[in-house]
């Protein structure tokens, strides 16, 4: 029994000097964050993200703020042209951006995390609306353009019915929408596809409210569904349904209707809110 105890407690303390050497375990999160910030790129959007020299606002702002306090996940973020955001999610550049549209092609590189809906209106000059109440009107005045940014898609018959006046070369293509309002504005184009959430801030913005009319040329057509997208080069298919259950906890317990409430009516959430 002697021989036993004089064994036994310098044996417990190695045990207890190796365990106390070791790094603390930690409690497993949400979702895998990696051993590098996750690279994030917002880009300028009406509501969805403005004010980029005082560090950002807007709705993907506060999402993204909400992300990272759920997941303790550290975030390299920046502001981009969208088309070049795409490149970047295709290439490796940029591991995760925000409010885009899933589509075949896009599938290849990315994972789609929806949290919002978006549907497009039509921004015209008030002098011009009573001429082209449809599509089929506007199409009809051959002197007439319409301004896009490059790289967006907006509905399903909305982008069918761009194919048909890209073919006659009257679509305009900009890198921004602040750069589409100002082209309206200035007579450079003559109408442009935006979403409540874009045409309320630009339409403030330029003072030029009381001279655009908003039409709706897809009365029939709901709204697109706009998410996180998440580059395949870094998430697997398990860690984007896990980013996924976060958004839907997010809706869930009421963090995406009182996000869209700090910038939206009532009536505009509740359509956001439908996807």
């Amino acid at each position: 029994m002697h021989f036993l105890k004089i064994g036994f407690y310098p044996l417990c303390c190695l045990v207890l000097l190796a365990v106390s050497l070791c790094p603390p375990t930690v409690q497993a999160g949400p979702v895998n964050c990696g051993d590098k910030p996750i690279r994030l790129a917002f880009y300028s959007y009406g509501y969805l993200y403005f004010n980029e020299n005082m560090g950002g606002q807007g709705i993907d702002k506060d999402i993204v703020d909400e992300l990272a306090k759920r997941t303790a996940c550290k975030f390299d973020m920046r502001v981009m042209p969208r088309a070049r955001i795409w490149f970047d999610l295709e290439n490796g550049g940029l591991d995760m951006s925000v409010s885009g549209i899933q589509n075949p092609v896009r599938d290849l590189f990315a994972w789609f995390a929806p949290y919002l809906s978006m549907k497009n209106y039509v921004v015209v000059r008030a002098s011009l609306a009573a001429s082209v109440p449809s599509a089929e009107r506007f199409i009809n005045q051959p002197t007439l353009r319409f301004g896009v940014v490059r790289s967006f898609k907006h509905g399903v018959q909305q982008d069918q019915w761009l194919e048909q006046l890209r073919a006659s070369q009257r679509v305009e293509d900009s890198n921004s929408i602040e750069t589409l309002f100002k082209k309206l504005q200035g007579k450079h184009i003559d109408a442009l596809f935006s979403p409540p959430l874009v045409y309320a801030k630009s339409l403030e913005d330029l003072g030029f409210k009381k001279e655009a009319a908003i039409l709706d040329w897809t009365p029939q057509e709901k709204g697109v569904h706009l998410g996180l997208i998440l580059a395949k080069s870094r998430f697997n298919e398990v860690e984007a349904k896990k980013w996924q259950a976060l958004v839907n906890g997010m809706r869930a317990d009421g963090s995406l209707q009182r996000i869209y409430s700090r910038y939206l009516s009532a009536a505009e959430v509740t359509n956001m809110l439908d996807f």
